[in-house]
């Protein structure tokens, strides 16, 4: 399932904002509880100024990521720190455990698509995200991130708690629950149990397309009129 093909959901304001996706509105409302100036709010968001304030607050419906910060903030309430984890240092922090099991069989490398897919998903991301984030390229090595401020924000907030992957879950499927996604159905984590599945796609083999059965008949009549 993709993030992006998701209807939008519908946001029944009478229910309090604990119980519903939040809106752009949220953000002015969450900015007054926690008396900080639109300076500071844009800071503690990753806005990159005034006008990216003004054009998140002006959302029906905010990203999975934005929404997922702002719920950070409430469950740990004070100024991120310059400290913050790197993707990939979180990704082993939550993730090797439940891959340990799978390591040196042949299904170590479905079960670490699996893994990357949910986790490039708590944060709205798709699921070609995790091979960008999680490379074992050193060029790429984070170097994506800037372009997504809120993210580097999150990891900064995650290194003010004791549990990183039982906070940021925990608040990621609430996120998505009020979005109609149960993470753990959707992209579960695989176990010996209930191994990794994947199913091939493509072409069968010795199935042509059209387009490239064409090919040599087209380059067969260019011979000849050559």
């Amino acid at each position: 399932m993709n993030a992006s093909t998701l209807k939008r959901p519908m946001v029944d304001l009478s229910k309090p904002r604990s119980q519903r996706p939040m809106m752009g509105l949220d953000i002015e409302e969450w900015r007054g509880e926690h008396n900080l100036s639109k300076y500071d709010a844009q800071y503690a968001l990753g806005f990159r100024n005034s006008n990216h304030y003004n054009k998140m607050c002006a959302l029906p419906l905010l990203p999975e990521a934005l929404e997922l910060l702002i719920r950070l903030y409430e469950e740990v309430p004070r100024e991120r720190g310059w400290a913050r984890y790197s993707i990939k240092e979180l990704f082993h922090l939550m993730y090797d455990p439940a891959l340990e099991p799978f390591v040196g069989t042949e299904l170590e490398t479905w079960a670490r698509v699996d893994l990357g897919t949910r986790f490039a998903k708590i944060f709205g991301r798709s699921s070609a995200r995790q091979y960008q984030w999680l490379s074992d390229d050193r060029r790429r090595n984070d170097t994506d991130l800037p372009a997504y401020a809120v993210i580097e924000c999150i990891l900064s907030k995650l290194k003010q708690v004791d549990d990183p992957r039982e906070v940021l879950e925990r608040v990621a499927k609430k996120v998505w629950a009020m979005r109609g996604v149960d993470l753990d159905v959707e992209f579960r984590v695989p176990t010996p149990d209930f191994p990794p599945t994947r199913e091939k796609t493509g072409r069968k083999p010795g199935v042509k397309s059209k387009k490239a059965a064409a090919a040599p008949a087209r380059k067969q009549a260019a011979a000849r009129k050559a």
